[in-house]
C-alpha cells in the first residue's frame, strides 16, 4: 500500500503553478499549430478545388506550414520543460511517475 504524500510547502505549491504554466502554454500552440497545418493542407487546397479560392492561393501553403513547424516546435520545447518540471512532483508525492 502505499503511505500517504507529505504535506505541501510554498515551495511545492510554486513548484505545481510552474507545471501549470507550462501546461496551460502548451495548449495554445498545439491548437494554433494543428489548426495552421489543416488549413494549409486540407482547406486551402480543397476551397482552390472547389473554385471558391483562386488558384494564386495555393502559395499561402508554405508560409502557413512553416509558421505551424515554428509553432509546433515551440510547443515540444515547451512541453519538455513541463515534464522536467513534473520531475519535483516527487518532493511531496513519492510514487514512481514513469
Amino acid at each position: 500500500m502505499f503511505q500517504d504524500p507529505k504535506a505541501l510547502t510554498a515551495i511545492d505549491w510554486q513548484n505545481i503553478h510552474l507545471l501549470l504554466q507550462w501546461l496551460w502554454i502548451y495548449l495554445p500552440l498545439i491548437v494554433t499549430g494543428s489548426v495552421t497545418l489543416v488549413t494549409a493542407h486540407a482547406v486551402i487546397p480543397s476551397l482552390v478545388i472547389t473554385g471558391h479560392l483562386p488558384p494564386p492561393a495555393l502559395r499561402l501553403r508554405v508560409p502557413l506550414t512553416a509558421f505551424a513547424v515554428v509553432v509546433l516546435a515551440v510547443a515540444a520545447v515547451v512541453i519538455g520543460l513541463a515534464l522536467n518540471q513534473a520531475t519535483t512532483v516527487e518532493n511531496f508525492w513519492d510514487r514512481n511517475l514513469f
